[in-house]
Formats: structure tokens, sequence, C-alpha cells
């Protein structure tokens, strides 16, 4: 899937190919109506810090290596959850694991506004021992009018592998962390005739400015001395009388 199907202009209001279908709970096809269709819907997760003391290097994912440690590899002030009840952090480690997925937009949200600006490490690495690292330092756009929200369009993949690492979090703060999914993968819609591979389209969080352009009217003819037409912009010339022909 390339990105810039994901990233398209806020004032395209046509779903893409295969969007007008419902999805089914596991993203397949069905008749599900009322899920939104094939628009991204956002992973939740609710970071909070019960303590008066910044906590720092706050871990989110990593599945294989924080499912089972002691607070899934955070200190005992830092409490994970999702942010759709009925749901789990460690169900959310255990999909990311068996369906793993890809962010195209990240929305962070805080009452306090110094919380978002913290920077994010994301961290992947492969069995065969290959590994990479990116900062992210969320950057506050110069024209938006809230605080303690930024979204960060920045694309990256989840999987067991994953780390994301949160520089801290502040004092007695929560931060909420939304999570759309570009594409995401799920070898079961292949035993309902679906692909395994599944892309989402733009969930127009981050309205753009719509710049249009228009076509400068053509000029009037101007008038020249004693309101004769002027030639001056072109026009039709008088035929000049050359040996007995008129030539334009």
């Amino acid at each position: 899937m390339k990105m810039s199907k994901y990233f398209s202009d806020a004032n395209e209001m046509t779903n893409y190919a295969g969007d007008s279908e419902f999805l089914g709970v596991d993203g397949s096809g069905g008749s599900s109506a009322g899920l939104g269709g094939s628009t991204s819907q956002p992973y939740i997760l609710s970071i909070a810090n019960s303590t008066t003391a910044a906590v720092a290097s706050v871990k989110v994912f990593n599945a294989y290596a924080n499912l089972q440690a002691t607070n899934q590899g955070n200190v005992a002030a830092i409490t994970i959850s999702m942010g759709i009840s009925g749901l789990t952090y460690l169900e959310m480690l255990y999909q990311s694991m068996n369906k793993p997925f890809t962010i195209g937009l990240t929305y962070l949200s805080s009452a306090n506004a110094s919380q978002v600006l913290e920077t994010l490490k994301i961290s992947q690495k492969d069995i065969n021992g290959n590994e990479s690292h990116k900062t992210v330092a969320p950057t506050i756009d110069p024209y938006q009018q809230q605080t303690g929200k930024v979204a960060i369009a920045f694309n990256y993949k989840i999987d067991g592998f994953t780390q994301v690492t949160i520089s801290q979090i502040l004092g007695s703060a929560t931060l909420s962390m939304y999570l759309y999914p570009a594409e995401n993968v799920a070898a079961g819609r292949a035993l309902t005739g679906g692909q395994v591979v599944k892309g989402f389209s733009n969930p127009d969080v981050v309205k753009r400015d719509q710049v249009q352009v228009v076509s400068a009217p053509a000029a009037a003819p101007s008038l020249g001395f004693g309101g004769r037409m002027s030639n001056a912009g072109g026009g039709r010339k008088r035929p000049s009388r050359r040996g007995g022909r008129g030539r334009y």
C-alpha cells in the first residue's frame, strides 16, 4: 500500500476502491454495518503516572519481551490501559504479535501540555540480530489553537519486537495515545476470501488548508485616445494596400 493513499488530501471526500465494504470483526468483509467501513479506527492507549515524580523511559509494546514481565516492563507507578472499556493492554500485546500493523498517524493528548512534547523512541529488530531506532520529536503546529494535543504523521510498524519508549511520563500525568493503523495483517482473512494485508483510508483527523487556484479573468480591451479600440493586446489589423492587394 502506498502511503500517499493514507495521507490523501483532506478535501478528497470520495473513498478508495473497496472502502464501501463493511468490515467484519477481524477486518474482513462482512455484514457488520455501522463499523465505519475501512476508515482507520484508532487503538487507544492510556498511560498514567501515579506518582508526583516523572518516570523516565516508559516502555510500550515489545510484546515478546514485556508480555510476561512484571508490569509489562515498567515500574509500579506506571499503568497502561486501553481507552475502550472491556479491552486490556495484555490483549493489545497479544494482537501485536499475531496481527502486526503499520501506524500512519500517532495522535497524543494530555491535560499536561508539556507531556505531549516528550520524545518517542521507536525500536525495531529482527531475530537475525538487526536493529533500528528512530527518535520522533512531537512538534506543535504553530497554527493550531489547542494545547496538550499533537498529531505525528510518521509511519512505523508494530509487531512483537517493536518497542515505543516515551522519554518520560511527567508527575501525575496521563498520556493518551491514539494509534491510527494504515495497514494490518491478519492471516485468518484468507479463510473467508479476504486479503491477508488490508489497508485503511485516512481518518481525516488533521484538517489541511484548502488552496484554490482561480484563473484570472481575461483583460478587457483598452481604449485608445478618442475612445477608439486599441490593438495593443492583439486583434484584427486593417489591410494594407500594397500593389492593389489587401494583406493582413
